[in-house]
């Protein structure tokens, strides 16, 4: 099904007219059921529960209908001859890897793909109705770039070699290493035992990892993280950049058209945790589809530490599995770093963070640092979207902090378990928070019945009328 961006948005308008705001272990439990609605609105609660969801990730949730494989090629009118005649592609996602056994184990992360020579033209053809004539010169370009590795083919099964090296030595054999094959959707992810990497250290440091053989430059980073210290894990957007997901068409705007701006803050906030947490490392996660690395990649290692990045697989397209790559990608990082001990990042427009971060910390909690979820809410009068602070409920209080700003948590000392500002009201009362009638005070508002029944008409009546993209 081909989609277009400024359909998508026209289709979300609504919500915005009110303002809505080192191997895997086994799969996390499941999530929880979400908040009951009010008895009278029973009948309607799973259905609203879910668009409350939706739409607080919104834009993984739309960019995940990018039109198919098949379609690309329809559209393109691309043949099998045409198909063989595009060279591979390699993309190396940056990764972590812990030393064991005298080794270190080097995750190896990506896609294998072809990526057809695409012009705007080849783009308005893919996206139906895509406009680009209100664009200036920059959106413009800055739209054909993030876009372009959207139509990426993946390569099923491909078959990859791989080097490192670190201080511009490659420490693999003449030979490289031979990866597993890729899986049905282009997809790799493994570690491998890499012997003559330093093992003498306290902080982090980086290697470069490539692909031999293939078009483009198919290189990659993976950080060598020690075996205790501090990891940083952190969502990005709307906590290190400003996208607001919670306004669907500004979000999309946002992220294709607009040069990125940083959260306020934040670049100097994780600049000190990197000079001054002990062992520290940084882990960036984001429910954005793998297709999207380069731009990321581009813009998180000019403006943050480098880092290991954890992107949305390229198989899931229904938005429920949005949380289960979530809970999968944290359960891994967890178990490979047993004696680190992790500081979770995140904010309230993003439900999945607001379940697996709680669900993490039940599984691991001897290795939680501090959970802080930034209160857009709070500081940002656009954002009217519910959410839910239940699942909190059974953890240690002086583990998680509801921030604001980064002032907020610039005077924490994490090292020695200082989580809270106690200048910082939060007054969590465990259920829905915000909303459509919600206050933007730095207190957290909780969503009356009668508030929750004017925000579900709200949407009801966008379903109606067939306005609600959900």
């Amino acid at each position: 099904m081909s989609l277009s961006i400024l359909t998508l948005v026209g289709s979300l308008s609504l919500f915005s007219v009110v303002n809505a705001s080192p191997a895997p272990g086994p799969a996390p439990s499941p999530a929880p059921a979400p908040v009951p609605a009010p008895q009278a609105l029973s009948s309607l609660s799973s259905a609203f529960s879910s668009a409350t969801g939706a739409v607080a990730s919104a834009l993984p949730t739309v960019i995940g209908d990018w039109p198919s494989l098949s379609d690309i090629e329809d559209k393109l009118d691309l043949s099998d001859d045409d198909l063989a005649n595009i060279s591979i592609s390699g993309l190396l996602i940056p990764s972590y890897a812990n030393f064991t056994n005298n080794a270190w184990n080097v995750r190896f992360y990506g896609l294998a793909y072809k990526l057809p020579n695409i012009s705007t033209s080849d783009l308005d053809s893919i996206i139906n109705d895509l406009q680009t004539d209100n664009l200036n010169q920059t959106q413009e370009a800055l739209l054909q770039n993030r876009t372009q590795d959207l139509a990426s083919i993946p390569v099923p099964h491909a078959n990859f070699t791989a080097i490192i090296s670190a201080n511009g030595s490659t420490v693999t054999n003449s030979s490289g290493i031979q990866l597993a094959t890729a899986d049905d959707a282009g997809e790799f992810d493994q570690f491998v035992p890499i012997q003559g990497l330093n093992q003498n250290f306290t902080s982090t440091e980086v290697v470069s990892t490539a692909i031999l053989n293939v078009t483009g430059p198919g290189n990659g980073t993976a950080i060598l993280v020690p075996t205790s210290g501090i990891s940083i894990v952190s969502d990005i957007d709307d906590v290190m950049r400003i996208t607001k997901v919670y306004v669907p068409n500004q979000g999309l705007f946002n992220s294709f058209v607009q040069p990125y701006v940083n959260v306020p803050g934040i670049p100097e906030l994780f600049n000190k945790w990197f000079h001054t947490l002990p062992g520290v490392a940084f882990h960036y996660d984001t429910t954005t589809p793998v297709e999207l690395t380069r731009t990321y990649v581009d813009y998180l290692f000019s403006n943050f530490p480098v880092g290991s990045l954890e992107m949305r697989p390229i198989n899931i397209s229904d938005p429920t599995q949005i949380l289960e790559a979530r809970q999968n990608s944290l359960l891994k990082l967890f178990q490979t770093f047993p004696q680190r001990k992790f500081v979770l990042v995140g904010d309230t427009s993003s439900s999945t963070l607001l379940s697996a971060y709680p669900q993490i910390a039940q599984q691991f909690p001897n290795q939680i640092a501090c959970i802080f979820i930034r209160n857009t809410s709070a500081t940002d009068s656009d954002d009217k979207i519910p959410y839910s602070t239940k699942e909190f409920q059974s953890l240690d209080p002086n583990r998680y902090f509801f921030y604001r700003t980064a002032d907020d948590l610039s005077q924490l000392d994490i090292a020695v378990g200082q989580c809270r500002d106690q200048n910082v009201p939060q007054n969590i009362t465990f259920g829905e928070q915000g909303g459509v009638l919600g206050n933007n005070s730095g207190t957290l508002h909780v969503i009356s019945g009668w508030e929750w029944r004017v925000w579900v008409m709200t949407v009801l009546v966008s379903v109606v009328l067939g306005t609600a993209a959900l």
